[in-house]
């Protein structure tokens, strides 16, 4: 019973990471994680945000623990990824980011702002600390929930990018 009790327990697990430059640029690969971050959890059912500025990544899971750990383990051996940082680990009862297999946030004046606040003149989620992060994340939440629709750009320098996010 304490096993099937596990297996239903949902965790809220985030983590931040830098971006290795490769041969694809910027748009590519968040194009790519995006694609198959929501594929993926969909058919899994984890939840979450992604948070992408100054060469560096904060994500958000949310699901049952067996799902978002094996999960975790893929994205840490990903070579997009280094220096990834998790954060503690929360038992949650519900799920916050229920509405997006994976939302992702474009950068943002309220979350630049919310760094200067904590004393950091960039996009640093490295400093990120059990006191501040849920503040962070309900700014995240909140920015999901009210960005308006992306109008689809055309010309050469949105090279059709822009659907993706």
């Amino acid at each position: 019973m304490n096993d099937n009790k596990e297996r239903k327990m949902l965790i809220q697990l985030c983590y931040a990471s830098v971006r290795v430059e490769g041969e694809n640029d910027l748009l590519l690969d968040l194009s790519d994680i995006l694609v198959t971050a929501r594929n993926f959890n969909a058919e899994n059912s984890i939840f979450g945000v992604l948070y992408y500025a100054d060469g560096s990544f904060f994500q958000c899971l949310e699901g049952q623990v067996e799902d978002v750990l094996a999960l975790f383990q893929k994205i840490q051996q990903d070579k997009r990824h280094h220096q990834v940082q998790q954060f503690a680990i929360k038992e949650i009862s519900e799920i916050t980011f229920k509405q997006w297999s994976m939302k992702y946030v474009n950068s943002n004046t309220k979350i630049a702002n919310f760094f200067k606040s904590i004393g950091l003149n960039k996009f640093e989620p490295h400093h990120l600390n059990s006191e501040n992060i849920h503040e962070f994340l309900k700014i995240l939440l909140k920015t999901a929930n009210t960005e308006k629709p992306i109008k689809p750009s055309i010309g050469y320098q949105n090279r059709g990018y822009q659907n993706y996010f």
